[in-house]
């Protein structure tokens, strides 16, 4: 069964599918690391366009920590990513992406190719910063390689204050002088354990969510929709001409 991906972005998405049905995921040989072709990545289906709304564009994605996020490929219209790991958002490096049309001035949107390892293990969460001057952002397609997790479930459960509070008492000396911090560290650890065992029922709560608010905003864009209708075919239709276009060029290429 093909883990499921959880995916947002802080820019507001203005065309394409929901952002998590864009990255599909294959199994990845840990050893040996092959690109994909870019018929494989790059598909109308799933090519989304972002505006920019003042925040910072980030690209967060997550899976099952039953498996870990070995590698990624995006092609899209950011000329430099930065990428970060993990729970705690670690910096992992700065990444130039390949650009796939060197002075073209027929392309609209210059894309660029990124196929970047991750060689760090058990990491089934990341997160994207996209850095353009450009007020939309264009995603032509993406793809996460994925394998296993050695680590299973404990490796996305690190919690910086159980960190803290370990290192406390490894300081105290005594278990005399820590007996109020030993206590509460014990409280933290059972509390976890219980988040173990409700996982399952935490993340179908989530989706339910989840669904509850899509349908809501379904029934609010649909009050607008007799209003905004025009405007929107309008956009809609330029915004394909432009993949259309892209798509083409990608193809004469390769």
């Amino acid at each position: 069964m093909e883990p499921k991906v959880r995916a947002s972005c802080t820019w507001t998405q203005t065309a394409g599918n929901e952002i998590s049905k864009l990255l599909p995921t294959r199994i990845s040989d840990e050893d040996v690391f092959v690109k994909p072709d870019l018929y494989d990545v790059v598909n109308e289906e799933r090519s989304a366009l972002f505006l920019n709304n003042q925040k910072p564009c980030e690209l967060q994605i997550a899976i099952s920590p039953r498996f870990k996020i070995a590698a990624f490929t995006l092609v899209c219209s950011v000329p430099k990513v930065e990428l970060f790991l993990g729970p705690s958002q670690e910096y992992y490096q700065t990444i130039y992406g390949e650009c796939m049309e060197e002075d073209d001035d027929e392309v609209p949107i210059r894309p660029y190719r990124y196929d970047v390892e991750i060689d760090r293990s058990g990491i089934a969460d990341i997160n994207l910063k996209l850095l353009s001057s450009s007020e939309e952002i264009c995603i032509y397609g993406a793809m996460l390689h994925i394998a296993p997790n050695p680590n299973g479930i404990t490796t996305q459960l690190v919690n910086p204050n159980n960190l803290k509070m370990t290192q406390e008492l490894l300081q105290c000396g005594t278990a005399d002088n820590c007996g109020p911090k030993f206590q509460q560290f014990m409280a933290l650890m059972q509390r976890q354990g219980e988040t173990i065992q409700n996982e399952t029922k935490t993340n179908a709560d989530k989706e339910m969510s989840m669904s509850s608010l899509y349908l809501d905003i379904c029934a609010k864009l649909d009050q607008l929709e007799s209003k905004i209708s025009k405007r929107l075919d309008d956009f809609e239709a330029q915004q394909a001409q432009k993949l259309d276009k892209i798509i083409a060029i990608l193809e004469k290429k390769h």
